[in-house]
């Protein structure tokens, strides 16, 4: 009797579960990407950022010294980790609901 009460919401689960696989994926790719990509352009802003300090442009400098750091691995690329991180969780929290 259990099981027929919860089996429209492992209907929905099912459903949720196979959106949640797809785009955890696709978000995996996307920061692998991006992390390519951002890693560069820090590497870059950074090496700018130095360059404008020793020519004593230091609010120029600072500033590219900041957006170096944002663009890391350690700024918002972190934060999207993060975020990929939670979905897989909750997509594990829904395989195993589905599996009860």
């Amino acid at each position: 009797m259990l099981f027929l009460l919860k089996l429209p919401f492992k209907i929905i689960a099912i459903i949720l579960w196979i959106v949640l696989s797809i785009l955890s994926a696709v978000m995996k790719f996307l920061l692998w990407l991006s992390g390519c990509v951002l890693a560069l352009a820090s590497g870059l802003f950074g090496i700018g950022g130095i360059v404008l300090l020793l020519n004593g442009e230091i609010s120029s400098g600072v500033g590219l010294l900041v957006m170096a750091f944002l663009i890391s691995p350690f700024g918002i690329p972190a934060i999207a980790g993060w975020f990929v991180g939670l979905i897989d969780s909750a997509n594990d929290s829904l395989k195993s609901f589905i599996k009860s």
